[in-house]
């Protein structure tokens, strides 16, 4: 009887750690996202995906920013940002993708294009 109450507990006390880690996993990622968002990198280059007229063209209106930006803004030692940026339109998907520095407070971008899912690359920066 003692054998089984102890199995109990013990298996009570691994579905409370499952649930844990599964919970401290969801929260760590909608963190990161939101951390991510709330970069200037992430909202230049969606204001500017979003208010082209050659990305509205190529992915049809109307265009939405997806939920999940991959890659990283690093704000030690002056900075830099790679993000990846998914983007859906009523025609086609695509990424925005972002690379640039922060030099003295004031980023420099060397890219912001999006890329289709038809093979379109539509340069943000000469717009």
């Amino acid at each position: 009887m003692k054998k089984r109450a102890v199995l109990k507990n013990v298996g009570v006390a691994f579905a409370i750690l499952a649930c844990l880690t599964v919970l401290c996993v969801v929260l760590s990622v909608v963190g990161s996202v939101v951390a991510i968002r709330q970069t200037e990198p992430y909202a230049t280059s969606v204001e500017l995906a979003l208010g082209s007229t050659a990305v509205q063209q190529a992915l049809g209106e109307p265009v939405t920013v997806g939920w999940f930006p991959q890659g990283s803004v690093n704000i030690a030692n002056g900075g830099d940002a790679e993000l990846y940026i998914p983007l859906r339109g009523s025609k086609a998907s695509a990424s925005i993708r972002v690379n640039g520095t922060n030099l003295d407070g004031v980023w420099k971008y060397y890219a912001i294009r999006v890329d289709t899912s038809e093979g379109e690359h539509i340069n943000l920066l000469e717009q």
